[in-house]
C-alpha cells in the first residue's frame, strides 16, 4: 500500500509490535546464511517476497518458529531491530516500543543478555542514523505457563534501562492470566524501578479477558482489546482508568473471526466512545503491513482525519513507557 503524502507526513508512534515478527523474508535469509542455517523454503511464497501460511495459527506457530530459530546472536537482534526502526522512520515514525521474549532464548539458544544487548545496539544505531527513538517491553507467553517463573528470573537477571514495560501475549483462553499473575507481579516488585504494565487481552476471547486483565494487573495499556467494544461497562472502565488500547487493525482482520473486514472492525466505535487508542502493526514482517499502512488504513477505511491521526500519535506517546524527559521531547515534535 502506497502512503499518500499527507499520511506519510504525520509523525507516528507504535506501541505494539513483536520484534521477531518484524523480520522480512530477505532479512531472515540473510541472518540464516550468516549463521549457517537452512530455512525450510516452504515458509516462503513462490517469489520469495513474503511468507506462505495456511491460516493465522499456522503463521504465528509453524512459520514464525521456523523463521525465528535462525536468530542466534546479539548481532542478529541488532540487525532486525535496526532494520525495523529504519523502515518505521522512513514512514514518519518517531517512536517505537517493540516487545522481546525471554522464551525466544529456548527457541534460538541465545543468551538473554545477548538478545537484549543486540536490540539495544540496534536502537542506538537507528537513533543515530534516523533520529527515531525506541524502548523495549519484555513479554510472558500464554502457551508456556510452566515457564512463567523461569522467564521472570531471566527478566530480573538483566534490568537494562531500555526495558521499560512488561507484557503477556499469545493465544488467549478465558481466565488464563491467573497462571502468570504471581510471576508477573514478582517482576514488577523486584525489577528495581517502575515498569509500565500491559497485557494482550480481549482479542480472540471476549470482554471477560479484558475485565480479568484489569482486575489482576495495575494495567496501563491493553494489547488489542478490540472486543472490549462488546461491553459498554468495560468501555467506561477503560476510560475511567485511562487505559490505552493498542489496536492492530490488519492483524485483527487476520486473527479475530468476528472481524472479516474493516467495515466490521470496532476501531472507530472505540475511538468515538472516548477510549484512548494507538495504531500498530503487530507482526509486520509476517503480515506484510507497516505502521504507516495502519495509519493509511485508519484514514481510508475508517475515515480518520489527519488531525485525528496526529491526536492518536499524541495518545500513543503519552501512553508510552519511555522516560518523561524523552516523552516531552517527542511530544514537542508534534
Amino acid at each position: 500500500m502506497k502512503l499518500t503524502d499527507d499520511i506519510k507526513a504525520i509523525p507516528k508512534a507504535e506501541l505494539h509490535v513483536h520484534i521477531e515478527g518484524t523480520v522480512t523474508p530477505d532479512i531472515a535469509r540473510l541472518i540464516a546464511k550468516r549463521n549457517g542455517i537452512t530455512i525450510n523454503p516452504e515458509i516462503f511464497s513462490e517469489d520469495g517476497l513474503s511468507y506462505k501460511w495456511n491460516g493465522f495459527i499456522d503463521l504465528v506457530t509453524r512459520v514464525y518458529q521456523e523463521m525465528a530459530r535462525c536468530l542466534k546472536t546479539a548481532d542478529d537482534y541488532e540487525t532486525i531491530m535496526y532494520d525495523y526502526l529504519c523502515r518505521c522512520a522512513a514512514e514518519g515514525a518517531i517512536y517505537v516500543e517493540p516487545s522481546g521474549y525471554p522464551g525466544q532464548c529456548l527457541v534460538s539458544g541465545i543468551d538473554y543478555k545477548d538478545m537484549v544487548d543486540g536490540m539495544v545496539r540496534g536502537i542506538d544505531r537507528a537513533r543515530a542514523d534516523t533520529g527515531i527513538e525506541s524502548r523495549l517491553t519484555m513479554t510472558f507467553e500464554r502457551h508456556r505457563p510452566s515457564g512463567a517463573e523461569s522467564d521472570a528470573d531471566l527478566i530480573l537477571s538483566y534490568t537494562h534501562p531500555y526495558i521499560v514495560g512488561l507484557d503477556i501475549a499469545g493465544g488467549e483462553q478465558e481466565g488464563d492470566l491467573a497462571g502468570f499473575e504471581t510471576a508477573y507481579k514478582r517482576v514488577l516488585k523486584d525489577f528495581g524501578r517502575p515498569l509500565g504494565v500491559r497485557a494482550h487481552a480481549a482479542e480472540n476471547i471476549g470482554p471477560a479477558n479484558g475485565w480479568d486483565a484489569i482486575k489482576r494487573l495495575p494495567l496501563n495499556r491493553m494489547g488489542h482489546g478490540v472486543r472490549c467494544s462488546e461491553d459498554s461497562g468495560l468501555i467506561k472502565e477503560l476510560i475511567a482508568r485511562n487505559i490505552t488500547l493498542e489496536v492492530c487493525p490488519t492483524s485483527n482482520i487476520l486473527a479475530v473471526k468476528e472481524y472479516p473486514d474493516f467495515k466490521s472492525h470496532p476501531l472507530r466505535k472505540l475511538y468515538d466512545a472516548g477510549v484512548s487508542i494507538s495504531l500498530n502493526s503487530d507482526d509486520p514482517g509476517l503480515f506484510g503491513n507497516s505502521i504507516g499502512q495502519e495509519y493509511q488504513i485508519a484514514h481510508d477505511e475508517f475515515g480518520f482525519t489527519v488531525d485525528e491521526l496526529e491526536g492518536i500519535t499524541r495518545n500513543a506517546i503519552r501512553a508510552s513507557f519511555v522516560e518523561d524527559s524523552v516523552k516531552e521531547k517527542l511530544l514537542a515534535t508534534l
